[in-house]
Order: structure tokens, then sequence, then C-alpha cells
């Protein structure tokens, strides 16, 4: 059965994923030592993103209907309470 791949992935998410499956199927499975590098270096890249949340995450989902708007606001990022400062170049 198919994996359903979601709006919400990127270019380089679905290229993990397909390297990690071939990874599996032709290093794990199979005999290929290179290939089981790349399929363990891609598992633990993805858990690691998984942990630190670079995964994509939907946070709204719905239909609007003509004469609706829908805004987009950006509050600024804090840790604990505190506004971080902007590193210039």
């Amino acid at each position: 059965m198919a994996k359903k791949v979601t709006a919400a992935q990127t270019k380089n998410d679905r290229l993990l994923q397909y390297l990690q499956r071939t990874g599996m199927r032709k290093g794990l499975m199979g005999t290929s030592r290179s290939w089981l590098y790349v399929f363990v270096g891609t598992l633990a890249l993805r858990r690691v993103r998984r942990m630190v949340g670079s995964e994509p995450e939907i946070v709204f989902r719905g239909e609007l209907q003509p004469g609706q708007a829908f805004t987009i606001d950006h509050l600024p990022e804090t840790y604990d309470g505190r506004r971080v400062r902007v590193r210039r170049r």
C-alpha cells in the first residue's frame, strides 16, 4: 500500500523518504554496504528533524466562502517571554 504524500511535505522530505526506503531495500535487505550507510544516515536525520520540530505542521485547514478574509500574522520569537535579538550580518 502506497503512503499518501501530503501537500505539506517538501521536496527534501520526499527525497529523504526515497533515500531511506531505497537504502533499506538495497542495503538492509540487500548486500550493498553503501546503501546501508545511506539508510542509517537518513533514518538518523529524519529522527533528529522530528525531535527538533522541523517537520511541517498544518496549523489551520479550512475553506473560505466568497466575501470572507484570511489574515496571517507573525508573532516575534521569544525565549521564556524575552524577545530574541536580531542578528545582523
